[in-house]
């Protein structure tokens, strides 16, 4: 037995409204349509669903019943229907976007800002995490898509670039350095430096770029994440090696100085799960991630020339 939702529909319409006439008109059918539909349905149960006379239609007990597990299956549809045209045209429904500490704060505020004036009714989740657990937050399909410098040999993914960014010397504005058009790698062994430490992605590209290089003295201090080397250079500990996004724009105290021989550079792309559609909520953020990056403005102060 596989009712039609037309017959369903024709049903509910029946009972609630009590009336073939009634219902008949709120469905666009004519009567005998209407009646044809009900008596397919009841062969197709083999169930009387109406006792119905020349003046009246009711309910049977069977009907009355059936009316109230179908009325919820057809609202339940219904609801669906809505709920789904809402989301595809973003005006409901959500996106999960991944994104590396090191990039969360030069991409998402201003993004986020101008999703949301376009689309308020849509919940934007960050996932902000290293580089490793991001790009296993898309491949499990916990997030929509992400922000990663990683993943450009994975083949669970699709990497598409959006800026190639350096890796930097942060330093306060009054140190030695801070005038400096660029430092050579081996001039840090006469200052106090920090660095990321092995748990970071960004300390590999680093570690594999310097490789042939002689060995630098230990940095002084190492730390897991990029802000807070920041924060140690803004307290006057020293001078930090960060990509260039990372720097602050405000306030003014920490600039970057172009690091050279050799210049180590990293670049921040979109990932996304290999031959998977994006939904129309995470198609609208990525566009606007892409616009963004491609009007990246420079950090607080730009680096010589």
């Amino acid at each position: 037995m596989k009712p039609t939702l037309a017959d369903l529909r024709a049903f509910v319409t029946v009972g609630e409204l009590q009336s073939f006439a009634a219902a008949a008109k709120a469905l666009h059918l004519s009567q005998p349509a209407l009646s044809r539909r009900i008596s397919h349905l009841e062969n197709q149960l083999a169930v009387r669903l109406f006792d119905r006379t020349t003046r009246s239609v009711a309910l049977t007990q069977l009907g009355q019943r059936f009316l109230g597990q179908v009325r919820s299956v057809i609202d339940g549809l219904d609801r669906s229907v809505i709920d789904l045209h809402d989301v595809a045209h973003l005006e409901a429904g959500d996106v999960t976007i991944g994104c590396v500490f090191s990039a969360v704060h030069h991409f998402l505020p201003g993004v986020i800002r101008s999703y949301r004036e376009q689309h308020p009714h849509v919940l934007v989740r960050i996932i902000e995490e290293g580089a490793d657990e991001v790009l296993a937050s898309v491949k499990s399909g916990e997030a929509d898509f992400a922000l990663n410098y990683t993943g450009m040999q994975d083949p669970e993914v699709e990497f598409t670039p959006l800026l190639k960014e350096p890796f930097v010397l942060a330093c306060q504005v009054g140190h030695p350095l801070a005038k400096r058009r660029s430092v050579r790698w081996e001039e840090l062994a006469d200052y106090p430096y920090a660095l990321v430490s092995h748990a970071s992605r960004n300390r590999v590209l680093i570690d594999q770029a310097l490789a042939e290089l002689a060995p630098l003295p230990r940095p002084v201090c190492e730390f897991r994440h990029i802000s807070t080397l920041i924060g140690f250079v803004d307290n006057g500990l020293g001078v930090a090696i960060v990509p260039q996004l990372t720097l602050p724009r405000q306030p003014a105290s920490i600039v970057g100085v172009r690091l050279e021989n050799p210049a180590i550079t990293r670049t921040i792309g979109l990932i996304r799960r290999t031959g998977r559609s994006l939904s129309p909520a995470a198609t609208a953020f990525a566009h606007l991630l892409t616009q963004a990056s491609r009007a990246t403005a420079s950090p607080r102060r730009r680096l010589p020339k």
